[in-house]
């Protein structure tokens, strides 16, 4: 049987032609480096504890820690063995009563932000609104009306 050229054959030999000829038109050149964006510069990340404060600021554990290095300083140096020794303490006390308040304050729910306000949540870019009292459901994944004859089966 013969066989009939279809026109998406020849279409196609067509294209692979003006391909070819192109190749052989075009001088090969190298590939190029595609920029699509500008770098960014690199973040400068800050040296920090695992709170997230930098490594200077003094929080109440790093108090406490100095308070017990300048005692045992006084121990070890012999020299101005009171102010150490005071200083120290002193130290170490505003730590624990710092450590204390944090704890007091986690414990009635601060949560470090300056203004006196709760943070507003968003889902989806809307902000939500915490309900006054939850949803009870008993447990339905699908909740129905009830007909007036459901609600006096449930009653007896």
């Amino acid at each position: 049987m013969p066989r009939v050229e279809e026109p998406n054959d020849r279409v196609r030999e067509q294209i692979e032609e003006i391909l070819e000829k192109d190749e052989r038109s075009a001088p090969p050149q190298p590939p190029q480096k595609i920029q699509i964006a500008r770098p960014t510069p690199r973040r400068r990340v800050r040296r920090s504890g695992a709170s997230g404060t930098p490594i200077w600021y003094p929080t109440p554990e790093k108090l406490i820690l100095v308070g017990i290095v300048l005692m045992l300083i006084a121990v070890a140096a012999r020299r101005f063995v009171l102010p150490l020794t005071l200083g120290g303490f002193l130290l170490a006390g505003i730590g624990y009563y710092m450590l204390l308040m944090r704890r007091r304050r986690a414990k009635y729910g601060y949560t470090g932000s300056s203004s006196g306000e709760a943070p507003t949540q968003y889902w989806r870019g809307k902000p939500v609104k915490p309900s006054s009292r939850p949803k009870k459901r008993d447990g339905n994944i699908l909740v129905f009306p009830d007909t007036p004859q459901n609600k006096a089966r449930r009653r007896f």
